[in-house]
């Protein structure tokens, strides 16, 4: 879409424009960085997903239970479906996916309408870290999804801003499930974002394709090597794509340098223990609800509440 591409050149230009570059991982979900990170989530050494579709499956029964009335069930950042799959119920009148990648929320929900005929789908492009005017008709119950770990990706603490905008954006009464990777040892972290089948690799090095079709920067992936790293002062692990050469490119009438060995981060991904989940989420007006855990404590899903 326009938007998306604009405020993709956007946000490039600005933090391109600093000593320490960064690309937000919220663009990393075009159609094809979409695919790769979907056979991430297949991989033997990524265990987020797996472990997460487990809790949900958990969780689904006591959403039937819990919820008395009609609800409308919005997903912040949905790609694909098969995880809110598990939860939808017959109770659930209205989905509203929210993502700034539209051809894949759309393509998502198409596939979803086949399995829940009587769901109404409403898939809507957005920033979903903002606040969003959710349609007027949906249901007053309203309960959100943040999943796979998504609350880690911010950098600068922008968690918090976006924990504030979405419980504007849900209303009163309303609940948010958040899923939250926990600090585990260094290895196993590692193992997961450094995946012997090269997909995550390929899933950041996507970013240099990405500018390439949108911004015609005409800059060689080959030119470009990947790394993913644990930051242990901050519980975070840091992906990068590496500049292999001194390269000069353009976008637009700006111009641009990365030097040789140079680091341009696309990714951060934050892990959480109980008390720093807590603290993250009080301090923007949530209160836990409840959460649930597999057994080695690898991941843990929230259920907040207002």
């Amino acid at each position: 879409m326009k938007n998306e591409r604009q405020i993709f050149i956007k946000e490039i230009i600005k933090n391109f424009s600093k000593k320490e570059k960064k690309i937000s991982s919220k663009f990393h979900y075009d159609l094809r960085g979409s695919k790769y990170f979907e056979k991430i989530t297949t991989s033997k050494e990524y265990y987020i997903t797996r472990i997460e579709k487990k809790i949900l499956k958990k969780i689904a029964s006591k959403i039937n239970v819990t919820y008395k009335s009609l609800t409308s069930f919005i997903e912040f950042g949905s790609g694909s479906t098969d995880k809110i799959s598990i939860l939808l119920n017959k109770k659930v009148k209205y989905y509203i996916p929210l993502d700034i990648s539209f051809d894949f929320i759309n393509k998502s929900s198409n596939i979803l309408r086949k399995k829940f005929p009587r769901l109404k789908i409403i898939p809507t492009y957005c920033d979903y870290n903002k606040f969003i005017n959710l349609p007027n008709k949906i249901t007053k119950v309203k309960i959100g999804f943040f999943l796979g770990s998504s609350i880690g990706n911010f950098y600068n603490g922008d968690e918090k801003i976006f924990l504030k905008n979405a419980k504007r954006t849900l209303g009163n009464s309303s609940y948010l499930f958040v899923g939250a990777d926990l600090i585990k040892n260094k290895k196993i972290l590692e193992k997961a974002y450094n995946d012997s089948g090269g997909f995550a690799a390929r899933f950041n090095l996507n970013l240099v394709r990405r500018m390439n079709n949108e911004m015609h920067t005409k800059l060689k992936i080959n030119d470009f090597t990947y790394i993913s790293q644990l930051n242990k002062a901050n519980s975070t692990m840091e992906s990068f794509v590496i500049s292999k050469k001194n390269q000069n490119f353009s976008i637009g009438t700006k111009k641009f340098f990365f030097k040789k060995n140079e680091k341009i981060q696309t990714e951060t991904s934050k892990k959480f223990t109980f008390s720093s989940f807590s603290k993250l989420a009080k301090s923007s007006g949530w209160k836990i609800k409840k959460y649930w855990c597999d057994k080695k404590k690898y991941y843990a899903v929230f259920l907040l509440s207002c």
